[in-house]
């Protein structure tokens, strides 16, 4: 079971969209993660996590602090960890399955169709190899593949992540907010993607369904107010400073190059993926698998 759901949020006392289009079942296993500070503005019927003061200071790495906060309240338990904004859609099953479940190519999920996805989530996180799951990010106009589903992919804005697999890989070399060779400069951005693959790099790998995907409208705005191209990809400076980071530490993950004067990069999620040994619980190389 996914024990809790964890959504961190700020300055959004009275607009919580995550939560408000979640049944009440799932709606009894939040823990709103939150500024001390803030406390008195939210009247929501459940758990709260109120942030330490040192991490409400850490701008402007707060994401990544909160985020790696939130995994060790977890500690050994399924949980998931998503924005505060999201309406969860899905597919229609006939692009995989070639029979029609609904109307429409996609919609908004009911609240028995959510149970559902999380209930298959769920199921997913106890096969052996995978550890971290999640929806399709609409705010991406990508044309869907013909599956349910893809493994060892990046993805961003929900993760349903297994503590008991990531508590063992969670090591001092395991980065979410500071740049590790220099602890002054913190990842402003991109965070998800170094949690992605500092993951995959340990032997947890990935899943995203096409099947349940969401929509996140003030990602897709925000995202557009960043973007060069008008293809909702994040062409700032800094968001390339974070990027050419994750390079750094993973030179095979990420490939740069430019479109008509546009900068613009390549994710390889399987050349970081490392499996582990079924027999020794080893680390393999993705490509030396005999």
């Amino acid at each position: 079971m996914i024990e809790r759901i964890y959504i961190p949020t700020v300055r959004r006392a009275d607009n919580q969209i995550t939560y408000e289009n979640l049944p009440s079942e799932l709606q009894k296993r939040v823990i709103m993660v939150i500024d001390p500070n803030e406390r008195h503005l939210y009247n929501y019927d459940c758990e709260y996590l109120e942030l330490p003061e040192w991490i409400i200071g850490a701008k402007p790495c707060q994401i990544g602090e909160t985020r790696k906060l939130i995994h060790k309240h977890a500690g050994a338990i399924k949980y998931a960890m998503i924005d505060d904004d999201l309406i969860i859609r899905r597919r229609n099953a006939k692009y995989w399955t070639g029979k029609s479940n609904m109307e429409k190519s996609r919609r908004d999920a009911t609240p028995d169709e959510i149970l559902l996805a999380f209930d298959t989530f769920d199921k997913w996180l106890d096969e052996p190899d995978i550890g971290v799951v999640g929806g399709t990010d609409l705010s991406f106009a990508h044309p869907p593949p013909y599956a349910e589903y893809l493994d060892t992919v990046f993805f961003s804005g929900l993760f349903v992540i297994d503590g008991r697999k990531l508590t063992k890989a969670i090591d001092e070399d395991f980065v979410t907010a500071y740049w590790k060779d220099e602890p002054t400069m913190p990842m402003v951005l991109a965070e998800d993607l170094l949690f992605v693959y500092e993951c995959l790099s340990r032997g947890i790998n990935t899943r995203k369904s096409i099947e349940w995907c969401f929509v996140n409208k003030s990602a897709s705005k925000e995202m557009s107010s960043k973007s060069i191209s008008g293809t909702g990809h994040d062409t700032t400076e800094s968001h390339y400073d974070s990027l050419r980071y994750i390079q750094s530490k993973f030179p095979q993950g990420i490939k740069f190059y430019e479109k008509d004067g546009i900068p613009k990069n390549r994710k390889y999620c399987k050349k970081v993926y490392k499996p582990l040994d079924p027999e020794s619980g080893t680390l393999l190389d993705f490509y030396d698998l005999s």
